[in-house]
């Protein structure tokens, strides 16, 4: 048999089990191929070849195509001419985008880790005795903590550093899945639930209904998925402290191995993450970095940052904007903090003045107590207040004329 036939029954075994493969070398040229798309071709071999440094004995991809996903497996071969990397594809059939649901590779994790407010000024050194016993036992990891304390980011970085690195992670949203998704997690053949050795990082847990709960639970326990992947669950703190009822369960019910993710105020030297973000802002601008009085610090520092590292990265934003190659006074840090009280008060309805600041009412009473808030923060500097309100002071003044009758 020649090697046209042989390579001929190549291809038709591939394509019987929907597959096709071809050969690259380390820049992506391709030696040999059975795949008939030849400008999906060259986008596979480009994509592959953009990875090469990750894959090692073997490796698994995935890659968005025409709104479904391929499924590329890479191993490298060692050739008398050269090294050549071995791509099998697959079109995972069937599998339309989801919203909540998202598959990444690893150097998309690292991206977005190092994009990150929590990857810019910190490490997941915190969470590695429980990462171990979550390994070790294979149970899920359940990350608890306050709004925007890293639960995301520490997973994405376990990711990077755990065993199942060369495989894709797959995020899951619960609270923004539609009822197609839901059922997408729960029946498809194609759902991370019953795939092995991913990273899963699911969270969105307080959106779930009883029932939706016991089915996703009973599912995870049923096909032991802890023992096939590496789970890692997170959630938020509810807003009068401690976890949700559902993520209670979820522990519970997954024997979890649990750690807390420790809010920015626990902490303590809030001022020397803001500083770090402050530099990282400058190397991307190629600018001064901005510097902070110890007034500014001492401010920075006792602010309670209820939204951590979400906050820290807004807060950061804005003294790079407003002080420049500059430094930052007290004055200005108490400013921008203060537009973050605006924030988290009309968001999650923090009581200010005698009442909560309710918003489903005409927008002019939610205008005057929000300007009320500022001019309150501010120890009644009315020219401040216009300030960080972004008005003039007349606006300011018609606001509050019933204030001053």
């Amino acid at each position: 048999m020649n090697s046209d036939a042989k390579l001929q029954i190549l291809i038709e075994a591939l394509a019987a089990a929907g597959a096709s493969a071809l050969a690259i070398d380390g820049h992506g040229h391709v030696a040999i191929s059975t795949m008939d798309d030849v400008a999906l071709e060259r986008d596979v071999a480009a994509f592959v070849a953009e990875r090469l440094g990750r894959v090692g004995n073997g490796t698994r991809l995935v890659m968005g195509h025409a709104g479904g996903r391929l499924s590329l497996t890479v191993r490298p071969v060692a050739k008398e001419y050269g090294a050549l990397w071995v791509v099998v594809v697959r079109e995972v059939r069937g599998v339309a985008a989801h919203a909540g649901i998202e598959w990444l590779n690893a150097d998309e994790v690292e991206a977005r880790y190092e994009a990150s407010a929590y990857g810019i000024v910190e490490g997941a050194a915190a969470v590695a005795a429980p990462v171990c016993e979550s390994y070790a036992r294979g149970v899920p990891l359940m990350l608890e903590g306050e709004l925007g304390a890293g639960q995301a980011e520490i997973a994405k970085r376990l990711y990077l550093d755990g065993p199942y690195a060369d495989e894709p992670f797959v995020s899951v949203a619960l609270d923004e899945l539609t009822d197609r998704g839901w059922r997408h997690l729960l029946k498809s053949s194609e759902s991370p639930l019953f795939q092995t050795r991913l990273t899963l990082c699911i969270g969105g847990w307080h959106a779930l209904s009883p029932q939706r709960l016991r089915e996703l639970v009973s599912t995870m326990t049923d096909t032991a998925l802890a023992a096939r992947c590496h789970v890692v669950l997170t959630a938020n703190d509810m807003p009068g402290g401690g976890e949700s009822h559902q993520a209670a369960f979820v522990t519970e019910r997954l024997a979890c191995a649990v750690s807390v993710a420790p809010a920015i105020a626990e902490q303590g030297g809030a001022s020397k993450k803001v500083a770090q973000y402050l530099s990282y802002l400058s190397d991307v601008f190629g600018t001064a970095a901005p510097s902070m009085s110890e007034e500014a610090a001492s401010t920075l520092n006792g602010y309670r940052w209820p939204r951590n590292y979400l906050q820290l990265r807004e807060v950061s934003e804005r003294l790079y904007i407003l002080v420049g190659p500059g430094v930052a006074e007290r004055t200005v840090a108490e400013e921008v903090l203060a537009q973050e009280d605006v924030i988290k008060t009309a968001t999650f309805g923090t009581p200010t003045l005698d009442s909560d600041l309710y918003i489903l009412r005409p927008l002019a009473d939610t205008e005057r107590d929000i300007a009320r808030l500022v001019v309150g923060y501010l120890q009644g500097n009315r020219t401040r207040a216009a300030e960080v309100l972004g008005i003039s002071r007349t606006t300011l003044w018609r606001l509050l004329k019933d204030d001053d009758r």
